[in-house]
């Protein structure tokens, strides 16, 4: 794992654009999976550059909020931005995890897991590039933590045959109670260049849970980052 500090928010993610354009050009034309993540890792999208994009580009979501609500649900706050229009119209294919026709919590899920294994199975060389950030209880994609309960937590996301799972999260945890997300093993064994991105001091005391050298993932999720591959970390914060 590489960590970028700069001294400010601007330069951190201007260095994090860069890295993900650098990640997308290094695939050299082979098929991606370009997986983002909501919040502030959105803003890497307005500088992705559009030479990138093209039909071997699949754009999906690293995790999902069970929620009709476009303000809400991650995947339609992609489709809404800029980004997503130019690379719509550059014809890349997408995983959607919008809440159509009625689908279950779970029936998203296992449509969102068959989504990403057809693509794999399809492309069995092409690269999985991911946007990840980091949140102010230490979370990381839609993996929250249970330091209370490490056997529900590992039951939930450190299944091997998952990639992905939904479930429900009390409201102390978050005011997203419907989660979908992908799990450990998919993110260990599948994703090829990461892109972390945190800034702000309130990510301060997670960031430093994050990169301290002991930790348990139930505690700290976003620990994950130490067991992922080519991993860059870009932060405004000294730590």
């Amino acid at each position: 794992m590489k960590i970028s500090k700069s001294v400010s928010r601007e330069s951190a993610i201007r260095k994090a654009i860069n890295q993900l354009n650098a990640c997308l050009r290094n695939a050299k034309k082979k098929p991606i999976l370009l997986m983002v993540s909501g919040g502030s890792a959105l803003e890497l999208l307005a500088g992705v550059e559009m030479r990138y994009m093209g039909r071997h580009v699949t754009v999906t979501v690293l995790d999902e909020r069970y929620s009709k609500d476009p303000a809400v649900n991650n995947f339609s706050q992609v489709a809404e931005t800029d980004f997503y229009k130019n690379a719509e119209y550059k014809g890349i294919d997408y995983i959607d995890t919008r809440v159509h026709y009625g689908i279950t919590l779970h029936g998203l899920a296992r449509k969102f897991e068959r989504g990403l294994k057809r693509w794999k199975k399809k492309y069995p060389n092409g690269i999985v590039i991911v946007t990840q950030g980091i949140g102010e209880d230490g979370h990381t994609a839609g993996i929250l933590p249970y330091p209370e309960d490490p056997k529900k937590f590992n039951k939930l996301f450190d299944k091997n045959e998952r990639w992905v799972v939904g479930y429900y999260v009390p409201k102390e945890k978050s005011e997203y109670t419907r989660r979908i997300t992908v799990t450990f093993p998919f993110l260990r064994e599948h994703v090829d260049c990461t892109i972390v991105y945190v800034t702000g001091s309130k990510k301060r005391r997670a960031l430093v849970r994050t990169l301290a050298n002991r930790g348990k993932l139930s505690r700290t999720p976003s620990r994950i980052i130490h067991e992922m591959k080519n991993v860059t970390l870009f932060t405004d914060q000294n730590v």
